[in-house]
């Protein structure tokens, strides 16, 4: 006679799809291996691209003194401050929206909104993040492209335009 007001049976009768099982585990495998490969080939692609532009600023160093390349070097420089600028901006922007919200957790009257509330803010901070970690990282591919295109066209100019 059992203590418990149900059955207990310690053995399973259904047998677990280890077919289904295998297939999912590969699945997720192939997946990791395919961001991997993407990881690798970006990465791949990033640096080639910095090895050209530095071959590129070594053909510019003979134009050292040319005062067209400075002005425009400056001008490129000064626009990556501007979008730093921003993006510092819009970071402590979004830190004050953060600490409001997180002075809003006192309000919270139940555990449920509490956890609610920090769930809320956790996930607030992470957008924050990964919004911030993206602005930047497309602004270093942007100054690489500009770089690269500017340096380029100061390479490929004629002689007598470098005077």
């Amino acid at each position: 006679m059992s203590i418990f007001p149900f059955a207990v049976d310690l053995k399973s009768n259904e047998q677990p799809n280890l077919a289904a099982e295998a297939g999912a585990l590969a699945s997720s495998a192939t997946t990791h291996l395919a961001q991997a490969l993407t990881t690798q080939r970006l990465t791949q692609k990033y640096a080639t691209s910095m090895a050209n532009n530095s071959a590129l600023s070594l053909t510019l160093a003979t134009r050292l003194w040319d005062p067209t390349v400075w002005s425009e070097a400056m001008q490129l420089e000064a626009a990556i401050l501007r979008r730093l600028h921003t993006q510092g901006l819009n970071w402590r922007k979004g830190c004050t929206i953060l600490l409001e919200d997180y002075e809003q957790l006192r309000q919270a009257n139940t555990m449920s909104k509490l956890m609610e509330k920090q769930g809320n803010l956790i996930s607030q901070f992470s957008q924050l993040l990964t919004s911030q970690t993206t602005d930047f990282i497309a602004l270093l591919e942007n100054i690489d492209v500009d770089y690269g295109y500017w340096a380029s066209q100061k390479q490929s100019e004629p002689p007598a335009a470098q005077a």
